[in-house]
């Protein structure tokens, strides 16, 4: 390689990382980087691959630095790691086959191509690097990365899965399920005449013994050093209080999954976990299992719920295992009482609190469904025909009014029905005889469409009192709430305009696999997909303002389980099947009053190397906002978005505006009410 193409490579792959770090800015990985599983010697620091994610330790300052996809890798979940000391160039192969390489000044390139063709089996079973090489080994065949060159060299499908291949004396070598394989590398290898199958290999594809000394020695240089974050990458579902972000590792979306028992607490940017060990102990590993709902008490922080697809509901103090609830010591059921393992299908699903302090829940597949834990520590049992063969219930909420909504996600084996239900209990909750009921599984929308959903996940209310209900169909919105229990209430879509002249709309996310929405501070709806990504929506739902996806943003997957919103910051949470990670909003929760004491202005000063906006909270909900000059130019203007107000540092009329002290001139809604703040800006 001449010195030019490696002037050029070298630019291109700063460039590459420059414009990673300026897209994704706004965006945090919130990775585990817990159980080390291999380490590489690179020039003063070691790389360790831990749960899929990358970090180094510095073993001459002792600094660590991670490395995700907000700030220069092209993906999430790494497979496999090697280094090319001829290149000085680490090599990240991802679970998806995708391919990153980090070379020791900075630059970062990215190799899509494997992942992107179209193979039988991109199963990974070996990565070796051997000079400025790397050898890819698939179930479909071998890949030859050119290190020093950014590209792929050559493919070679051997009609068998490749377990190892190295390079030696200009031969490759390549280990199938087939036999052994050797390559002389001056002929064309393309042709699967010349390769030379061979019982006596001229190499060892094992490690040596000093090499698995070597291994096991730079893990053991950073079995200590740690990193704060999640225990695990399992994240599905959320629940944020405050500042206190609680997350269920479980799955419920796959009937079949089996997630290891997870709830983790993330709290003032430090992570921690509820104690396992205690509560394996109590009911056995195979039981604490699938976690799916972690719920606080409103009255006391320390006072925990975990819900769980496997054995019941599990009570923790301080984050420390108290009790076990399940079908032989509460009135939980067994969805099998008779079979020798009954204890392992005791489903509690849907856990909140309604607005009395009673804990309800929801039995699946057993004949009475909705169990109450009162607040005096009785159990109350509330039984529906309708319900008696439903399962999957996912997400429950009490709205304004006290109702309860939930929804039965899938149809089940008996031949319940998925929907949302609606239950008003009139303030008599063991009473059922006056309770109002509504249970939406087929119905039309308001111009006489029909439907009947395959999966229904969620049902939110917005800051209008309006519900907003996610399905495998799209989004349907039950306006005027109030109303539901009328036998002619109708579920609407709502309807945006195509703008082309033709007077035709669109119904919103039509045919879109929506799991999840929530409302932020400017009472917009963020929507989470089962395959599209994350939407941001207007109030109204007429506007589209951003779709994020895997291809487009540091997303980490378009698989999206969960989403909640930091009303304080405007933190936006995103569960994901792969992990955890967030978007900063620009929407808080909006302030009653305001005063210039109570707004907040970040960042603050902003230096040259900033390359985000400018934002303003503590405003009230819809403030008009002016930004000022030192000079009592007025240089641009808007209104906040729920309490927050952001601004590119540009004029309006574009371009950045000079360095100096601008001003926040803020008035409420009518105009009664002001508040002003201030910012340096340094270029």
């Amino acid at each position: 390689m001449t010195r030019k193409a490696q002037l050029i490579l070298s630019f291109l792959m700063v460039f590459s990382l420059i414009a990673i770090n300026a897209s994704a800015i706004d965006w945090k990985i919130y990775a585990s980087y817990h159980n080390h599983t291999k380490a590489v010697k690179t020039d003063s620091r070691i790389f360790v691959l831990a749960n899929g994610a990358l970090f180094s330790y510095d073993t001459e300052d002792e600094t660590v630095e991670s490395y995700d996809k907000s700030g220069g890798l092209s993906d999430f979940g790494i497979k496999d790691i090697a280094y090319s000391s001829a290149s000085k160039t680490l090599v990240a192969v991802y679970e998806n086959n995708n391919i990153d390489l980090l070379t020791m000044d900075g630059g970062r390139w990215n190799m899509p191509e494997l992942k992107n063709k179209a193979l039988s089996d991109k199963t990974l079973n070996e990565l070796n690097v051997v000079g400025k090489e790397a050898l890819i080994s698939l179930n479909s065949g071998l890949a030859i990365v050119d290190i020093s060159k950014g590209n792929f060299s050559n493919f070679y499908d051997f009609g068998s899965k490749v377990t190892n291949a190295t390079i030696a004396n200009g031969k490759i070598y390549v280990k199938t399920t087939d036999g052994v394989y050797e390559g002389n590398r001056t002929k064309n290898l393309q042709d699967k005449g010349n390769w030379i199958k061979t019982e006596t290999p001229s190499v060892t594809f094992a490690q040596t013994e000093a090499e698995k000394k070597t291994a096991a020695e730079l893990l053991d240089k950073v079995k200590n050093v740690t990193i704060n974050s999640p225990l695990r990458n399992l994240s599905y579902k959320l629940n944020l209080l405050g500042n206190r972000l609680l997350v269920a590792g479980g799955n419920f979306y796959d009937p079949s999954a089996d997630a290891i028992g997870t709830a983790m607490c993330y709290e003032n940017d430090k992570w921690s976990a509820f104690e396992e060990d205690a509560a394996k102990k109590a009911v056995g590993d195979i039981l604490y299992m699938n976690v799916t709902d972690v719920l606080q008490d409103p009255n006391d922080a320390s006072h925990h719920w975990l819900g769980t697809k496997r054995s019941g509901i599990y009570e923790f103090k301080d984050f420390k295992f108290v009790k076990n609830y399940t079908h032989n010591n509460s009135a939980l059921s067994s969805i099998l009482p008779k079979n020798a393992n009954a204890n392992r299908y005791v489903w509690v699903t849907g856990l909140a609190y309604d607005p009395n302090g009673n804990i309800w829940m929801f039995n699946n597949e057993c004949d009475t469904i909705i169990k109450v834990l009162k607040k005096d520590g009785k159990w109350a049992s509330l039984y529906y025909k309708d319900l008696s063969t439903c399962t999957s219930f996912n997400n429950t909420i009490f709205d304004s009014r006290g109702w309860m909504w939930t929804n039965a996600t899938r149809w089940s084996s008996f031949g319940g029905k998925p929907g949302v239900i609606v239950i008003n209990t009139n303030g008599t909750l063991e009473k059922t005889s006056d309770d109002q009921y509504r249970h939406f599984y087929s119905f039309k929308n308001q111009d006489g469409t029909s439907y009947e959903p395959q999966k229904w996940n969620c049902a939110v209310e917005d800051l209008n009192g309006a519900m907003w209900i996610g399905t495998s169909e799209g989004i349907f919105v039950a306006y005027n709430p109030e109303l539901v229990f009328n036998s002619d209430y109708y579920l609407s879509q709502v309807k945006v305009p195509r703008n082309d002249g033709t007077n035709l709309a669109d119904y919103l996310l039509n045919q879109v696999h929506v799991r999840c929405i929530a409302i932020d501070g400017g009472n917009r709806k963020w929507v989470g997909t089962a395959g599209n990504g994350v939407y941001l929506i207007s109030a109204d739902g007429l506007e589209t303002i951003e779709h994020f996806t895997a291809n487009n943003s540091p997303l980490i997957s378009d698989e999206i389980n969960d989403i909640a919103i930091n009303g304080e910051t405007g933190e936006v949470f995103i569960a994901t099947v792969k992990g955890l990670c967030s978007y900063q909003g620009d929407a808080t929760d909006p302030a009653k009053s305001m005063n210039s004491s109570s707004l907040k202005v970040w960042p603050n000063p902003v230096h040259p190397d900033y390359q985000g906006k400018i934002h303003v909270s503590g405003l009230m909900f819809n403030s008009d906002v002016k930004v000022v000059s030192a000079s009592g130019k007025v240089v641009a203007q808007g209104k906040s978005v729920g309490g927050e107000f952001s601004w590119d540092g540009h004029y309006s009329s574009g371009g950045k505006v000079a360095s100096g002290i601008y001003y926040f001139f803020c008035t409420d809604e009518e105009g009664n009410k002001g508040a002003c703040g201030k910012v340096l800006i340094i270029k």
